[in-house]
């Protein structure tokens, strides 16, 4: 029954601290964080992308994928390769997959520009499945 209760309580902790973004604050935020609009819709595409991963939410938490593996956060970023799930930083992005959680999402846009710049949208299932080749989001109502 003690489990039940603290898992309960750290339940009701995370969710306090989830956002989910409407579409114009997620613009807001991935061109404060550096998305730039104008190379090949870039912006549209991580609209897209983030939309698809997780909803634009900065809470979830999914799998485990087929690997073992689990993803993190508004950008899905997975602990494999690129958060480390100890308490220490670690791993390409150099960051805890909890710090990806969080609603400042400075650390996981930081690693998720790192992993473009490696591999470019097709390192997201999200983006591969339902992004690539298909109308992207319409932003033209989120003022800069």
């Amino acid at each position: 029954m003690k489990v039940l209760i603290v898992l309960f309580a750290l339940g009701v902790l995370l969710q306090c601290e989830a956002k989910q973004l409407s579409r114009c604050e997620l613009v807001r935020e991935l061109r404060k964080h550096g998305f730039p609009e104008e190379q090949n819709e870039r912006l549209h595409a991580g609209v897209c992308l983030v939309e698809n991963e997780s909803s634009r939410r900065t809470d979830i938490v999914s799998g485990p994928n087929s690997d073992g593996s689990r993803d993190y956060g508004l950008f899905q970023i997975n602990d494999r390769y690129w958060c480390s799930s100890t308490s220490q930083p670690g791993k390409d992005c150099n960051v805890t997959c909890k710090q990806l959680l969080s609603d400042n999402i400075s650390k996981a846009a930081a690693c998720a520009k790192k992993i473009y710049q490696r591999h470019g949208f097709d390192a997201w299932y999200g983006w591969k499945n339902k992004c690539r080749g298909k109308p992207l989001p319409d932003i033209s109502s989120c003022k800069k």
